[in-house]
């Protein structure tokens, strides 16, 4: 998965009646990965397409869309509309699941080098939804998420802000997908100076599975040097990834990124420039 961040700024355009608008935010980058073998030329463009409105009560409503370009193949994604008040947010479309919205672990290197994967196994494995809701409650946060059409995976999360520290936990039903099968997950995270930590435990009892990945980061000027470690244990077989990423950030939004990670059997590598718009 990209590591694609979007600027909190946008060219807003004016829709023709009041409190409603239409704005455009993007993230491009080009560098080199390597697959074990061959370095090979990579390369990314995102448009992020948002329009917004207010009702007369208050009321906010919305909907987003990317319009993404990937080496070359182009494809339309992330499509959600959405509708706002003091009750919470409600969404439907491309949502995916409430425990890979608010759990997951961040990338590492230019282009993600797969070590959150491996942590988040079971939480990619039930990552489907096409309606969720999300609400806060001074410093707690809910969000479930369900797929109508098809799996009919359920998803919950609570989340917890306390100062520089965040703890969330999570249920995944399975659905269709795997009848009986589920998934619980426990998340925290705290800020300690100039060093981030973050860590994730999954456990299936339904195939006996369990993850467990942890990052850290620690910032100095303009760079943050991060390492991450995944690992996981499948009927008692347990396998681990490791990696080291490194980020200057340049400044206007733009960032030299480049990490390097090990599977157990590969050595994968990146190098590259990340902008936001």
């Amino acid at each position: 998965m990209k590591k694609i961040l979007f600027a909190s700024t946008a060219l807003v355009a004016s829709a023709g009646f009041a409190a409603a608008e239409v704005s455009f935010s993007g993230a491009a980058g080009f560098g080199l990965t390597y697959d074990g073998s061959d370095w090979n030329p990579d390369y990314y463009t995102t448009l992020s397409v948002s329009m917004t409105g207010e009702t007369d009560g208050g009321l906010s409503f919305g909907a987003d869309y990317d319009i993404t370009q990937d080496n070359g193949a182009i494809a339309v994604g992330d499509t959600e509309v959405h509708v706002e008040g003091g009750f919470g947010k409600l969404t439907v479309g491309a949502v995916g699941s409430a425990s890979d919205a608010k759990l997951g672990l961040g990338d590492i290197g230019y282009s993600g080098l797969g070590t959150d994967n491996v942590a988040e196994v079971l939480i990619d494995g039930a990552d489907s939804g096409n309606i969720m809701y999300t609400g806060s409650f001074g410093d707690f946060g809910v969000a479930l998420s369900y797929d109508m059409q098809g799996t009919e995976i359920f998803s919950v999360v609570a989340t917890y802000a306390m100062g520089d520290y965040n703890f969330g936990i999570g249920y995944d039903d399975w659905g269709n997908v795997i009848p009986g099968g589920s998934a619980f997950h426990v998340k925290a995270g705290g800020n300690f100076g100039d060093v981030a930590l973050n860590a994730l435990y999954s456990r299936s009892s339904f195939i006996d599975t369990n993850t467990f990945g942890v990052t850290a980061g620690y910032t100095m000027g303009a760079a943050t040097i991060t390492a991450a470690y995944s690992s996981v244990s499948v009927l008692g077989v347990t396998g681990d990834v490791y990696g080291l990423g490194v980020s200057y950030d340049l400044g206007g939004g733009a960032s030299i990124d480049a990490g390097v990670a090990d599977n157990g059997t590969t050595t994968v590598a990146d190098l590259g420039i990340n902008m936001s718009f």
